[in-house]
């Protein structure tokens, strides 16, 4: 028997001028499509033919020894054709041999020195590339997902709950492919008899078995159409095994996929909304933690605009935050993920972050005053205005003695010492934000300063009782311009009704 099993195939095979590829088998070049397939039909088929499968075994021994040896050569050339100093091997002996050896490593050092050699730092963008292969399967992708929804709208648009109808109907919609000379899976590749039947996905119309067959829940089908369920009551009365649409595994993976995508785009993670809410609460609480540092320096400057309920109320309201805040971190730390992942790292980081705000900027804020001292700072600084005025009081009689007027100023002094704000009656506070007038005098009636007065502070006690002390602030001020125009119109109408009897006096006088 010939040592090569394959000298007469090889002799046909190069008369004829053929070239075969694949899996072929050595004995009787059948094209198996795949390695296992082929290593079943040489054991089933060949088992016999010892005395081949020894050549060939061999064959590839030989092969296997002579790539090691040659590869053990040219590693131990390169090794001895230099000594340690760096020059040639002492011990070379001048043989043919070793001659052929320094010529190898030779010829290969001069190809290294020949090879262009990359620069360090240089780079190569593949990204143009990456977008030429990418954006036309992407397209591809959405335009095959697109078809399948417009036929899964019009599949599920009319589709009867009887079962034979519903086959004709989804015939209807998408055309089948025929069946007859189709006779093997495409997926497993098993052929169909009695027992594996053909089966036919829904929205391409292919060939599978049921055993390479995916479903897709009648529901998700629903929300994928966007159809409502007020449309679809019909589909509601199925059976409940044919709440399912039969697919092929290119189809459903299409379908999924365009899920995926849009629950990415509308469904967060519950750890990215308890975060959203713990943001949210510092930056709505940032104002208010300026706010009452305002207040604290309102009072100890002695200001009168603020009070310590408000700034107690506003410090409760922070404090509340901090708390709602300790608590959504610690809900963080509670979601599960897997030990030693990026997002149990990331949950710590947040968790710390809530700690370090809370310590710097909340419960490091200035204690209450204490109500007495408030008190005596607003005393102090009441009777220092108190004392301007009366300096300017004198001074003022002062200049109007020199010009004969110390009476007029004494008879219309009354109106001076009562101070920079309107008293009586017609300043009286009020109980709501409709503000009706506190006053029954017909004067009080009839000044609209005085009702504009009455009005904004039912608009401060509202503010006050909302903690919006902004608005609370601007109030303020704005009472004080009224009260302070109201004074001003008091001391000049005294002032016009003493004028006759000065100059009466004046005419006697002279």
């Amino acid at each position: 028997m010939a040592s090569n099993p394959f000298d007469s195939d090889e002799d046909q095979s190069a008369a004829s001028g053929e070239i075969l590829e694949g899996f072929l088998c050595p004995i009787c070049r059948a094209d198996l499509k795949s390695i296992d397939v082929l290593t079943d039909h040489f054991a089933r088929q060949h088992a016999e033919e010892e005395d081949t499968l020894k050549s060939v075994f061999n064959i590839f021994v030989k092969a296997k020894k002579k790539i090691l040896n040659n590869f053990e050569d040219e590693r131990g050339a390169a090794g001895s054709s230099y000594s340690t100093a760096g020059g040639p091997s002492a011990n070379s002996n001048g043989n043919g041999a070793d001659q052929r050896v320094l010529s190898n490593a030779r010829s290969r050092f001069n190809v290294f020195n020949y090879m262009s050699k990359q620069q360090v730092g240089a780079e190569c963008s593949h990204f143009e590339y990456f977008q030429s292969v990418r954006n036309p399967r992407l397209e591809r992708y959405a335009s095959e997902t697109n078809k399948l929804i417009i036929r899964l709208h019009r599949l599920l648009k009319d589709l009867p709950s009887d079962s034979v109808q519903r086959k004709q109907h989804e015939q209807q919609t998408v055309a089948w492919l025929d069946g007859t000379s189709v006779k093997l899976c495409p997926s497993c590749a098993k052929s169909f008899h009695i027992a594996r039947r053909q089966h036919h996905c829904r929205l391409c119309g292919g060939i599978m078995c049921n055993d390479c067959s995916k479903f897709l829940a009648l529901e998700n089908a629903l929300q994928l159409a966007s159809l409502s369920t007020s449309r679809s009551e019909p589909l509601q009365q199925m059976h409940q095994g044919d709440r399912a649409i039969r697919l092929c595994e290119h189809c459903l993976w299409l379908l999924d996929t365009r899920q995926d995508m849009h629950e990415s785009r509308t469904c967060r993670p519950l750890l990215v909304q308890v975060y959203e809410q713990i943001r949210q609460l510092q930056k709505d609480v940032t104002p208010d933690l300026d706010m009452y540092l305002k207040i604290i320096n309102s009072l100890h400057e002695g200001e009168t605009i603020f009070t310590i309920t408000d700034a107690s109320a506003l410090r409760g309201k922070i404090g509340q935050v901090a708390e709602t805040m300790d608590m959504r971190s610690k809900r963080i730390l509670a979601i599960y993920c897997e030990p030693g992942s990026r997002e149990e790292s990331l949950k710590k980081a947040i968790r710390l972050s809530c700690i370090q705000a809370i310590k710097e900027r909340m419960l490091s804020l200035p204690p209450l005053p204490d109500e007495a001292l408030i008190q005596q700072i607003q005393e102090r600084k009441r009777m220092e205005t108190e004392q301007r005025i009366l300096t300017e009081q004198r001074m003022a009689m002062e200049a109007y003695e020199r010009y004969g007027l110390g009476a007029t100023i004494i008879q219309s002094g009354g109106g001076l010492e009562s101070g920079s704000f309107a008293q009586g009656s017609d300043l009286q506070s009020i109980n709501n934000w409709s503000a009706p007038q506190a006053s029954t005098s017909k004067s009080g009636l009839d000044d609209p300063l005085i009702e504009q007065i009455n009005i904004i502070k039912g608009y401060i006690k509202q503010a006050r009782q909302d903690m919006n002390f902004e608005v609370v602030e601007t109030l303020e001020l704005n009472l004080r311009e009224l009260q302070r125009e109201v004074y001003e119109r008091q001391r000049k109408s005294q002032n016009s009704a003493a004028s006759p009897e000065v100059e009466q006096q004046q005419q006697n006088q002279s």
